[in-house]
């Protein structure tokens, strides 16, 4: 999984490195790392954002999120997004965007089973699909870098729960 994550964070760091900087319009990429609280299993998550802009107010953005184990459980979130930013003032640098979309959840429970001479580690992995509801702003303090926060609920059968998430990304 490791392995995974590295290769993910080079890829996306080499697109980011390679594009030239473009204002907020059509077109208009960015891509992140991610930071927050999911009220499911009261934990801390992590994850990596995409966002291309399609027109002045539409724009898609996959994530994907980890939520660390706590009470015995953790999880993986893949969700891909619309959202539709407004301006909040007249130069664009702060933007409000509420948020649709689709989410894939995959959940472990674990639990220890103990043999005579160790304690090894089973679990049961459930998935399942879901909808994302929710908001966020964000704020371009350079014309490359940008800062937002997202509160989201995700509508997932047996896990539905908020995200609070921060994040900072390149903007190309």
């Amino acid at each position: 999984m490791k392995q995974f994550i590295t290769l993910i964070v080079s890829i996306l760091s080499l697109i980011a490195i390679a594009a030239p900087a473009a204002n907020a319009q059509h077109g208009e990429k960015s891509v992140g790392l991610r930071a927050g609280y999911t009220t499911r299993n009261n934990t801390a998550s992590a994850g990596l954002y995409f966002s291309y802009r399609f027109t002045e107010h539409f724009r898609i953005a996959p994530k994907i999120d980890y939520a660390f184990r706590h009470n015995k459980t953790d999880a993986f979130s893949f969700n891909f997004d619309t959202e539709y930013p407004i301006a909040l003032n007249t130069v664009n640098t702060v933007n409000f965007y509420p948020i649709a979309g689709l989410n894939y959840s995959t959940y472990s429970t674990h639990t220890s089973v103990a043999d005579s001479d160790e304690s090894d580690d089973a679990s049961v992995r459930e998935s399942h699909f879901g909808l994302n509801l929710g908001a966020g702003v964000e704020y371009f303090a350079t014309p490359t870098l940008r800062l937002s926060f997202e509160s989201k609920c995700q509508l997932v059968k047996k896990y539905t729960g908020g995200w609070f998430t921060i994040s900072i990304g390149y903007r190309f």
